[in-house]
C-alpha cells in the first residue's frame, strides 16, 4: 500500500490517497482482520502527514547565519527518523561552516528533535510509558497498539535523556499540577524512606516526600511526590524537597504547614531544622501501633490485650490530651510488680516513645482543627513512588540510572507531565 497527500489552500482542503488497497475485501474479511488492517492504514496515512511535516521544516538556502556564524549548505542526504508511526526516511540539507567542523540540520533544529532520531511526540509517549513499565513491557505495548518495532536499549535510552532534563531542570523549573477544585488550607508534608535494589549493593533506602494539600474541611486535594535514590546523607532529597515545599508555600502563603512523620529520629530532626514553626504531627497509625505492642506486654491473656488497647486508642484518638491519660496508664502497669523485669524494661521503651512525641499526639485538637493526622500518604507514596516500579522481580539499579527513570515517575504520579513537556517544547527543545 502507498499513501499521498495532495493540498488545496484556496479550498483549505487536504486529499490523502491509498493505492493499493481492497476495501472490498477488506469488508469481506473477519472483523477484527479488518480492524487490524484499518490500524495499518492509519499508521500509512500518520507516516505520510509526519513526513510532510517534516518537509515542511527543511531549509534549502545556499547560506544561513546562526548566532553570528555563517553555515553553507552541503548535499542533501538521508535522514532517518522515528515517528510515532514508524520510521520515514526524507531528504533533508545539512549546513557545514567554510573550516569544516560539525555539521547542523536546519529541519532538526525547526522541529525540535532533541532526542535524537526521535520526534517529540514520540519521545513523550516512550518516557510518559516508560515512567511505569519496564522498557520490556513498552516494547510490547507499542508493537502491539502501534505497530511499532523499537528495541528496549532504544526505549531505555530515549527515556534516560528526557528524565536527565527532568532531573536537571528539577529546581529551576516549577512544574504545575492541576488547580485544586477548592481553596488550599492545608499543605501536608510528609518524608519517608525505603529500600531499593542496587547493582553490587544489596538494598539501599530510597527517599520519598510528599506534598498534600488539603481545603479547610481536611478533603485531600491533589498530591505531589518527590523521590531521590539512594545516598548517604540524603543531600539530594533536602534540596529538592526544601526546595519545592518552599515553591508551594509561596503559592499559597495562607495555608498552614503540618508535619507529619513516624517516629524515626531523622525525620524530626529535619522538620526541626527547615520547618519549626510547622504544626508536627506523629502519624496516629505509628502510635497505635506503640500502643498495641505496649497492651501485649501488660496482659498475657491477647482479649485482655486486645480489651485494654481499644479502650485507651480511642482515649488517644479522641480525648482532648488523651496522651496524657495514656502515659499515666502505662507508668500504672510498669510499676506493678507482677510484670518481670525484661517487660518491665520493653515498657519503658514504649513509655519513651510516648514522652518523646506527647505534642505530636495532640490528636483530638489536630483533627478538630482539619489536620491530617496520618503519614499513609507518604507510606502510600513509597510504595507507588519506588516499590512499584523499582522493586520488580530481578531488577537492580545504578544510580546514574534509576534518577531519571524517578524524576520522570514523580512528574506523572503528580500529575505534572503536561506542564513538564510544555516546558521541554519551549525551553530545551
Amino acid at each position: 500500500m502507498q499513501a499521498s497527500m495532495s493540498i488545496n489552500p484556496v479550498a483549505n482542503e487536504l486529499t490523502l490517497t491509498i493505492r493499493d488497497v481492497n476495501w472490498e475485501e477488506l469488508q469481506n474479511a473477519p472483523f477484527y482482520e479488518g480492524e487490524c488492517q484499518v490500524r495499518a492504514l492509519l499508521q500509512l496515512l500518520g507516516q505520510e502527514l509526519t513526513t510532510h511535516l517534516l518537509q515542511s521544516k527543511d531549509v534549502s538556502t545556499p547560506r544561513l547565519e546562526l548566532e553570528g556564524q555563517s553555515y553553507y549548505r552541503k548535499e542533501a542526504s538521508a535522514g532517518h527518523y522515528q515517528t510515532l508511526y514508524g520510521e520515514v526516511v526524507i531528504s533533508r540539507h545539512l549546513y557545514q561552516t567554510s573550516a569544516g567542523g560539525a555539521t547542523i540540520c536546519p529541519l532538526e533544529l525547526n522541529c525540535q528533535l532533541s532526542f535524537g532520531s526521535a520526534t517529540p511526540l514520540l519521545a513523550e509517549v516512550i518516557s510518559f510509558k516508560l515512567a511505569s513499565q519496564t522498557a520490556g513491557e513498552v516494547e510490547q505495548d507499542l508493537a502491539k497498539s502501534q505497530g511499532l518495532a523499537l528495541s528496549d536499549t532504544y526505549l531505555r535510552h530515549l527515556a534516560h535523556q528526557v528524565g536527565q532534563l527532568a532531573l536537571d531542570k528539577r529546581a529551576a523549573w516549577h512544574l504545575q499540577s492541576p488547580a485544586p477544585t477548592a481553596p488550599v488550607a492545608i499543605i501536608a508534608t510528609g518524608l519517608d524512606g525505603t529500600t531499593m535494589p542496587l547493582v553490587d549493593e544489596d538494598y539501599k533506602e530510597a527517599m520519598c516526600g510528599t506534598i498534600a494539600l488539603y481545603d479547610a474541611e481536611g478533603t485531600r486535594l491533589h498530591t505531589e511526590y518527590l523521590g531521590t535514590m539512594p545516598e548517604t546523607g540524603k543531600a539530594t532529597f533536602r534540596e529538592s524537597f526544601t526546595t519545592r515545599v518552599t515553591q508551594v508555600k509561596e503559592h499559597y502563603p495562607e495555608a498552614l504547614q503540618v508535619c507529619l512523620g513516624d517516629g524515626a529520629q531523622w525525620n524530626w530532626e529535619f522538620f526541626h531544622a527547615h520547618y519549626p514553626e510547622a504544626v508536627w504531627v506523629l502519624d496516629f497509625y505509628h502510635a497505635a501501633t506503640h500502643l498495641h505492642a505496649a497492651a501485649a506486654l501488660i496482659f498475657s491473656v491477647p482479649a485482655e490485650a486486645a480489651a485494654y488497647y481499644d479502650r485507651w486508642r480511642t482515649t488517644l484518638l479522641e480525648e482532648s490530651n488523651g496522651v496524657a491519660a495514656v502515659l499515666r496508664s502505662l507508668l500504672y502497669y510498669r510499676n506493678r510488680a507482677d510484670l518481670s523485669a525484661r517487660s518491665q524494661r520493653a515498657l519503658d521503651t514504649e513509655l519513651n516513645y510516648f514522652r518523646t512525641h506527647t505534642e505530636r499526639m495532640q490528636y483530638a485538637d489536630f483533627r478538630a482543627a482539619g489536620l491530617p493526622i496520618g503519614s499513609g500518604v507518604t507510606e502510600a507514596g513509597c510504595k507507588e513512588l519506588i516499590k512499584a516500579r523499582f522493586c520488580r522481580s530481578g531488577m537492580r539499579w545504578k544510580r546514574p540510572s534509576g534518577a531519571p527513570l524517578l524524576q520522570l515517575r514523580a512528574i506523572r504520579l503528580s500529575r505534572q507531565w503536561d506542564s513538564f513537556w510544555s516546558k521541554v517544547m519551549r525551553y530545551a527543545a
